[in-house]
């Protein structure tokens, strides 16, 4: 396939650099709905090997002609802007793989790459520089131009995104330099996209410290671009594989200081929440610094928020060093508030879950006073029983032996599960205290026959005869 000097040469340069552009994107084609697709998965038929969208080079079908015909017919050629150049194939003396007189037609989808031989066996040929095959910088450039969108448009759709990750297996640093070129001003579409965020992370998994650095300075020249990124189905995705891939990179801490600035917004959204949960398990306590910060001035208002509890029970269950101490007292100093609150009581389950002595005391303590009124409200009777399941537990049995409310618990439709619970853990703990605690129900054996107090009874008559487990 020689170029040769026929007045016809335009018609023939335009035929042979769709011959191979059809090849360098492993002849991948495009559906009516825009989606990608190859030649197996369409039988023999053949279409456009790029988006008809206005921005690309395509082909039109040709209407009651063979495929060959159809494709290779320069009065079938649209141009739809500038995104490839036709490629200089003076003086190559290129002949692409699978082609000959006899069988002009396509080669098969790519099934194997190596460097060195033919790339994706289907028109890259990459040997010496003196070989008649070699690729210089200027004809791959011809086929993947990193100034159009060509490259992006496909990295969004299924094939084109597998074919591109493929192109990466070969570690030629040319063709990863082109396609990260043509993505880069786009990386926020192509990592937020439900393909395309595969080949973003196929590509900061190569771990070219400049190509992560552009990315960064893309990502946080805006605080809201990671952090739209961050809450996106697909983009979250790809933020947390990113902070995976700096982990040791001093580029983390780009990343942890623009998710600050963001801190308390993704911390109550569902999908952001992971990516901060993200930072905290695969990044150093120290670079983390700053999240813990964050989490301590905005401890209270996540506390107290219906999504925001839950998000900073997953941090607290995280946090290391002495920022974990700071946040764990300013909850137990706020822990009456919380306690009462319908979200922050969840926050003070989580903490006495931790099983921490001196933070227990401190919570107990500070709930003197508190658990008759606790014991009789939904969220705060779970924490009463978190307490009685803790090294606090005479804290509570102390007060109700003192109060003169005991019946109003035991027949109210929480309090009367805390005091089943409070007769069972003083029974299984051998406490004192378990005798005092039947003897003061017993007194109210009559008024117990009815309603909630019921319960309590049967519990007792059992205890009375079961051995102490």
């Amino acid at each position: 396939m020689e170029n040769s000097a026929d007045p016809k040469g335009p018609t023939c340069m335009d035929s042979t650099f769709l011959e191979i552009l059809q090849l360098s994107f492993g002849n991948l084609c495009v559906k009516n709905d825009g989606s990608a697709t190859t030649p197996q998965a369409q039988g023999n038929r053949v279409s456009s090997s790029l988006p008809l969208n206005g921005s690309l080079t395509g082909v039109f079908p040709g209407s009651g002609l063979s495929n060959r015909e159809s494709i290779l017919d320069s009065s079938k050629i649209g141009n739809f802007g500038p995104s490839f150049n036709l490629m200089n194939l003076n003086g190559a003396g290129y002949q692409p793989y699978g082609f000959s007189n006899e069988n002009p037609g396509f080669p098969s989808y790519p099934e194997a790459i190596s460097t060195g031989g033919n790339l994706l066996g289907s028109g890259f040929n990459i040997g010496t520089e003196n070989s008649s095959g070699f690729w210089t910088q200027q004809r791959i450039n011809g086929i993947v131009s990193p100034g159009g969108n060509g490259i992006i448009t496909l990295a969004m759709t299924e094939s084109g995104s597998k074919y591109f990750q493929d192109l990466l297996l070969v570690k030629d640093p040319r063709i990863k330099n082109l396609i990260f070129e043509g993505v880069i001003e786009y990386i926020f579409q192509l990592l937020a996209n439900k393909y395309g965020r595969y080949l973003f992370q196929k590509l900061i998994e190569l771990e070219d410290e400049n190509h992560l650095r552009m990315i960064m300075k893309k990502l946080t020249f805006s605080c809201g671009d990671i952090f739209d990124a961050s809450i996106d189905r697909y983009g979250s995705y790809s933020i947390k594989k990113l902070i995976k891939v700096l982990e040791k990179s001093p580029l983390v801490t780009e990343a942890v200081k623009a998710l600050c600035k963001k801190f308390w917004e993704l911390m109550v959204n569902p999908t952001g929440q992971y990516v901060i949960m993200e930072c905290l398990d695969a990044v150093d306590s120290q670079k983390n610094d700053l999240l813990y910060i964050e989490a301590i001035n905005n401890c209270l208002q996540l506390a107290t928020h219906e999504r925001g509890c839950v998000s900073l029970n997953s941090f607290i269950s995280r946090i290391k060093g002495p920022r974990r101490d700071q946040l764990l007292n300013l909850i137990s100093d706020n822990v009456v508030c919380l306690s009462q609150d319908p979200s922050g009581n969840f926050v003070v389950q989580s903490v006495i879950g931790l099983q921490n002595p001196s933070i227990i005391d401190k919570i107990c303590s500070k709930l003197k006073g508190y658990y008759v009124k606790l014991s009789m409200q939904k969220g705060g009777s779970h924490i009463v029983e978190k307490c009685l399941r803790s090294s606090g537990m005479d804290y509570v049995i102390h007060e109700f032996l003192h109060s003169n409310q005991l019946l109003q618990v035991a027949k109210d439709r929480y309090g009367n599960y805390v005091l089943q619970t409070a007769l069972r853990e003083t029974k299984k703990t051998s406490s004192p205290l378990h005798e005092s605690l039947v003897v003061k129900l017993q007194q109210h054996r009559n008024s117990l026959r009815h309603g909630y107090g019921r319960n309590i009874l049967t519990l007792m008559t059992a205890t009375a005869y079961s051995p102490v487990q």
